[in-house]
């Protein structure tokens, strides 16, 4: 094969077609986000942005409902800083197409005939229109780099070595992008150990390949052993998330690459795939599979796998494996990130990505081969316009935001104006109604997640409740349990007590929906409207109830609630565990000054106690000195006269943990990168000194018999 001049290692017309083919997919995803460059802030169910995102406690173990430590979140958050959450809404989204064309495309080999339509299908099927309507970006993004991986390993086999590095890399990035590429990554490396005809040297690899790469998940030791709260998950999610069976049942649902979880509960316009295109699409993708495990089967073999194992996996509690996959479910660890069964499914679209490229190309071949019968070439060229007809039956549904059914939105005025009166603060606000996803009127009624927290300079209290068939709420907080508690009764007249533990200086509500629902606002003696619009209203909170609060009592949430609605509640701290002192009602409170994410400082004063507005957890100590969970949820601490400072100590191990996966991260693209160390010290040099040493003459030594063998100087 050719070979680069600069850059001998490298096959210069794959790199060439690989770069054409991630210009195809450049130009596809500059036409999808096309009208999202335009000023506005890009809305999805699970892609909100706003003016002022920033990094989630999650990522500090603060928040059991979002344990975000992952290297993408990072990465995201720089890249905010650099070119702004509007931009980075769509930028990010942008980022998949030429990824994944450029990945499929060195996945598929060989000509352009192959790998253009390889690449134009991974941008443009019904799986990207259903993950780019729910926001799942980040998703995206791992399947995009599941296509390197498989390309990578492929290699990797053919080449029969005990250790590759590039496949690892490639794994483990993918996993610090998304969770679930460790089970899809995964399935991929063992498909191409095992098929065809495996050898000793393969399992080896896969094994070295599978562990190396795993290092990228040393934070999640640290979670484990510092009973770190997390996502609660249980056998009620596999009924929620479970693929949704369109008109013509779960397996042709699933066999056209459709079948996302929420069906027809979205608001956003559905993917309409006709019957004919479909039946294309599948056939070529089919045909295309067949040609290439009898004249590849390196490639084909395992990509056939993958297409067969992502449709029975993906079917999950509804199809032929239901039973395995509950049993894998509640028993194989970290499986629970696979609740969404339908997530699968990204294994079939990439090999159906390359079995089509192998079907156009053959179809072009056959049109071009003069020799062959004219009616020949005619039926191949028919179908070859019907197999292109299978891209215009998605096509309508992604490009130009979605069809137009996805614009940018524009935050209404009463939100900027209650966002100028909060002005900055370490105090929240407490967005209301109380919803995990819901429409507005500025997203034209489309259901999203609620994007306050992006919005709003202060911290927010918004829901976490998925409100899911029986499954409310996947939180283990017990902050989001208390208001929810309290939203259902409508605050028993005291709202604002209740509330002030957990650090609560405001109250919004959003007023587009609901507003008769929580009317009961009105009514609470203790929240001042200070802002009053069609959009929202706002209220200020009167009481306060963190800091030095002193005074403690025992008692559960309807003593709490009872004492608040007869007026004999104070600032003290509501303690369930029996343990009480102090005069109450109390009227101190104030002297803590938040230092970090993860510490807090108690300035000197009355000796007693003090409520830090913090989830509750073992993990925070002050000096010491064991904390205590009071009944909203927060953290309550006997301390002296003097000042002390309180510290969440899991932090100090997570820290470690998160640079240790950093560190395997880079370690792996490095020894990549290492692989090509011939390429590299090549690329750095001077072109003249390359072509100088491609003509210097090489040495021979004379062998047996007269003959010579040639060898490169070692000069």
């Amino acid at each position: 094969m050719p070979r680069h001049k600069r850059l001998p290692g490298i096959d210069a017309k794959a790199a060439r077609l690989t770069a054409e083919s991630a210009l195809i997919g450049l130009i596809s995803g500059i036409v999808v986000i096309a009208p999202w460059t335009r000023h506005g802030y890009l809305l999805l169910l699970d892609w909100v942005a706003g003016p002022n995102q920033a990094l989630t406690p999650g990522l500090y173990g603060l928040d059991p409902a979002a344990l975000d430590a992952l290297p993408y979140r990072l990465a995201t958050h720089a890249l905010r800083e650099v070119v702004g959450s509007g931009a980075t809404g769509w930028l990010l989204v942008l980022c998949y197409f030429p990824l994944a064309a450029g990945g499929i495309s060195a996945l598929a080999g060989g000509g352009r005939r192959r790998r253009y339509p390889a690449a134009l299908f991974v941008c443009c099927n019904p799986f990207v229109v259903e993950r780019i309507q729910a926001g799942h970006v980040a998703f995206l993004l791992s399947v995009a780099l599941l296509c390197w991986l498989l390309a990578s390993a492929i290699r990797a086999r053919r080449r029969g070595r005990w250790f590759a590095a590039r496949p690892a890399g490639w794994y483990a990035l993918a996993m610090a992008v998304g969770p679930h590429a460790a089970w899809l990554g995964g399935t991929c490396f063992l498909a191409v150990a095992l098929l065809p005809r495996p050898r000793r040297q393969d399992l080896i690899r896969t094994v070295i390949m599978i562990a190396c790469a795993g290092c990228i998940y040393a934070y999640a030791v640290v979670v484990v052993l510092s009973a770190i709260l997390t996502v609660r998950v249980g056998p009620g999610d596999l009924e929620v998330y479970a693929p949704h069976a369109g008109t013509g049942g779960l397996f042709t649902t699933l066999i056209s690459l459709r079948g996302f979880w929420r069906g027809a509960a979205d608001s956003s316009p559905q993917l309409t795939l006709g019957f004919t295109a479909g039946t294309v699409m599948v056939l070529g993708a089919i045909a295309g599979l067949a040609r290439l495990c009898r004249r590849d089967p390196v490639a084909g073999a395992p990509l056939t796998a993958l297409a067969v194992t992502g449709l029975l996996l993906g079917a999950g509690i509804e199809g032929p494996l239901a039973g395995a996959y509950r049993f894998a479910f509640n028993h194989l660890p970290l499986f629970a990130a696979m609740r969404e069964q339908q997530k699968w499914v990204a294994l079939t679209m990439i090999a159906y990505a390359v079995g089509v490229g192998v079907t156009a190309e053959a179809l072009a071949s056959l049109c071009f081969q003069t020799f062959r019968p004219a009616m020949v070439r005619l039926a191949c060229g028919a179908a070859l316009i019907a197999l292109g007809g299978g891209y215009a039956g998605t096509a309508p549904s992604l490009f130009w935001g979605l069809g137009g059914s996805v614009t940018v939105s524009h935050y209404p005025a009463s939100w900027y104006a209650a966002d100028k009166i909060m002005g900055p603060g370490t105090e929240s606000v407490l967005f209301l109604p109380w919803h995990e996803y819901q429409p507005f009127g500025f997203t034209g009624s489309r259901t999203v997640g609620t994007p306050a927290g992006a919005f709003f300079q202060r911290p927010v209290l918004s829901s976490d409740a998925v409100e899911l068939g029986m499954v409310r709420t996947n939180s283990s907080s017990r902050r989001m349990a208390y208001i929810q508690r309290l939203v259902v009764d409508g605050g028993h007249g005291a709202f604002g007590r209740l509330v002030a533990p957990l650090g609560v200086r405001y109250v919004a509500l959003s007023r587009e929906r609901e507003a008769e629902a929580y009317a009961w606002l009105d009514q609470q003696r203790d929240l001042e409207p200070v802002l009053r619009t069609d959009e929202m209203v706002l209220y200020r909170v009167r009481s306060s109830g963190t800091g030095r609060v002193v005074s403690a009592r025992s008692g559960d949430y309807d003593d709490a609630t009872a004492l608040a609605s007869g007026g004999e509640l104070g600032n003290e701290a509501v303690l369930p565990d029996g343990t009480g002192g102090g005069v109450v009602p109390s009227t101190t409170s104030g002297g803590i000054t938040r230092t970090s994410s993860t510490s807090w400082h108690i300035a000197a004063g009355t000796l007693g106690w003090v409520v830090i507005p913090e989830e509750w957890s073992s993990g925070w100590s002050a000096g010491g000195a064991p904390t205590r969970r009071t009944v909203a949820g927060t953290v309550a601490v006997e301390a002296g006269n003097s000042e002390l400072d309180l510290r969440y100590t899991p932090w100090r191990w997570l820290r470690l943990g998160i640079v240790a996966s950093l560190l395997s991260l880079l370690v792996l693209l490095t020894a990549g990168l290492l692989e090509h160390r011939r390429e590299l010290s090549t690329w750095w040099s001077a072109p003249g000194a390359v072509t100088r040493r491609a003509r210097r003459p090489i040495r021979r030594r004379a062998g047996r018999g007269g003959s010579s063998a040639g060898r490169p100087s070692a000069r």
